[in-house]
């Protein structure tokens, strides 16, 4: 039994769906075809009841005009082929009058003018007994059966018939079922196939489009799309470990420069010692900042990055970072004109570091004495943190790639200044956690303007 659960529990989707549409379909054939062969019959024997109580009436009111009729004058109504047959008894049990050829041996008794039915191996009839009396000419007994034989042959036969034309029906189905079935889940087919045919080294392959836009034709485009999108992050992953080990090697391989330094010469000269001693320090840390980013990007690409939410005044860390700012940088103005006095709830920490990564971002790229102003408005459900400068600014083509990880518009002046590339992708990833976005407009030679607006 478990066998067999497991064979059918295993089988094709369109076996399943061809056994369960031929089930179906069976027991519907099934059911009209009793249905249609109960009604036949159910016809059959009331027309037999009907016509067995019309001959009992014309005999009885024969019989009540004149007791001496013959048989034909008697059964004159009846037809050699309706096979009904009529006899009539006193009370004495004495046949007055009999049809021809009337062979049957049942008893006239109650109830009377009722007609009823017979059905066995040996005969199938409808019957009916009556009874008719006076003063003057005694007691009457009358009974008249209709044999139906005929009639039962008939829905024997009409059994067959409909019950080959059941089983042509079943098989039909079964080949209509299976042949839709397959047709049906041919897609399904296609899909099982390009998926095996997908890998991390073929990530090309797509899945073919075609027919009505049902629910296979729109599973096959999310499938597609979910396909894109493995290899959008597939291929950034890539780029992503390729910059990584780029970035990884330079400071690395200076490390090590510097090491064989120290192993040849530092042992006797101070100077070569001390010089090494501050590479291999700043691109350790160099190192660490970057790992550190490194470490943060994956937070949030896992959906782990840990928020502190606290209440703060957003005017006041923009004072702050202002004036952080000014301490480190002496060669830029920097000011904030128009800030608002907002109270959040937000990771404080965060948004610092958000404001901070754009604010240093503008300073890199800014021309000594030049302008960076950062500014603070509420509009609406949004907070808009307006952070403008007047540095060399992005070129057009270039201003949807900055957000790109380890992403330079200018490489050498990037490599310069110590950047990594991360920074602003690390600000696009806080913005992201707020459900926020950033505009950024920007003309080369002039500067740039970013607008960053948080859902807080």
């Amino acid at each position: 039994m478990s066998l067999n659960l497991n064979i059918i529990r295993n089988a094709k989707i369109s076996v399943k769906l061809t056994g369960i549409f031929a089930i179906m379909f069976s027991v519907m054939l099934t059911i009209s075809s009793a249905y249609i062969l109960n009604g036949v019959r159910h016809y059959l024997y009331t027309q037999a009841s009907k016509r067995v109580e019309d001959v009992n009436s014309i005999i009885i009111n024969r019989l009540k005009s004149n007791r001496n009729l013959s048989n034909n004058a008697l059964f004159s109504d009846i037809m050699p082929n309706e096979n009904i047959f009529v006899k009539v008894i006193d009370s004495n049990k004495k046949i007055i009058n009999a049809s021809n050829e009337f062979d049957y041996n049942l008893k006239i008794s109650k109830p009377y003018g009722k007609a009823r039915h017979i059905e066995s191996q040996e005969r199938h009839l409808t019957y009916l007994n009556a009874k008719i009396s006076d003063k003057n000419h005694g007691t009457l007994y009358i009974q008249t059966i209709k044999d139906m034989d005929n009639e039962y042959d008939f829905l024997k036969v009409l059994f067959l018939f409909m019950a080959a034309a059941d089983l042509f029906g079943i098989i039909l189905s079964v080949l209509l079922g299976y042949i839709t079935s397959k047709k049906m889940l041919n897609p399904i087919a296609d899909i099982t196939k390009t998926a095996d045919d997908i890998s991390i080294n073929n990530l090309k392959e797509r899945i073919c489009i075609k027919g009505p836009n049902d629910e296979l034709r729109r599973l096959a485009a999310t499938l597609n799309n979910m396909i894109d999108r493995l290899q959008g992050s597939f291929n950034r992953q890539v780029q992503f470990v390729s910059d990584a080990s780029h970035e990884l090697r330079t400071p690395i391989a200076i490390i090590q420069g510097y090491a064989g330094l120290l192993d040849r010469w530092g042992k006797n000269d101070r100077a070569a010692l001390e010089k090494s001693i501050e590479a291999i320090k700043s691109e350790s840390y160099n190192m660490g900042k970057l790992v550190e980013k490194l470490l943060f990007l994956a937070r949030g690409d896992n959906k782990s990055q840990k928020i502190e939410k606290n209440k703060f005044h957003l005017n006041k860390l923009i004072d702050k970072v202002v004036e952080e700012t000014r301490l480190i940088d002496k060669k830029h103005t920097i000011s904030n004109t128009n800030n608002e006095n907002i109270q959040i709830i937000a990771d404080y920490k965060l948004i610092k570091q958000l404001i901070r990564i754009i604010v240093d971002n503008s300073v890199k790229f800014t021309a000594e004495h030049g302008n960076i102003d950062i500014s603070s408005i509420k509009s609406g459900q949004y907070i808009n943190i307006i952070i403008s400068d007047t540095g060399i600014g992005i070129p057009k083509n270039e201003i949807h790639k900055i957000f790109d990880r380890f992403y330079c518009v200018d490489k050498s002046r990037s490599k310069d200044l110590g950047g990594s590339g991360l920074g602003l992708s690390i600000a696009k990833q806080i913005i992201e956690i707020y459900n926020g976005n950033i505009d950024v407009k920007s003309e080369e030679g002039k500067g740039t303007k970013i607008t960053i607006s948080l859902n807080i």
